[in-house]
């Protein structure tokens, strides 16, 4: 086994275990929060059935009426 499948294997591994801990369900939905240069991302995510089930985004019309900046604390 030469070192690159080495990695592959152990990225899967790794990959499966986080995912384990780390799942919504319809009870209890997972939160998933990005963060660009720019703009913040939200989700709400029901793992069960692999739907988003809400979105929000400081890019967002409703959002970005009442920010001044996206990229400040008060956006966050």
């Amino acid at each position: 086994m030469s070192a690159t499948e080495k990695k592959l294997i152990s990225r899967k591994r790794r990959h499966i275990r986080i995912r384990k801990k780390v799942s919504g369900t319809s009870e209890k939905p997972r939160l998933c929060v990005s963060k660009s240069l720019k703009h913040i991302y939200a989700q709400i995510i029901n793992d069960d059935t692999g739907a988003t089930l809400v979105s929000s985004s400081t890019m967002d019309k409703d959002v970005k009426g009442k920010l001044k900046s996206a990229g400040d604390i008060n956006a966050a």
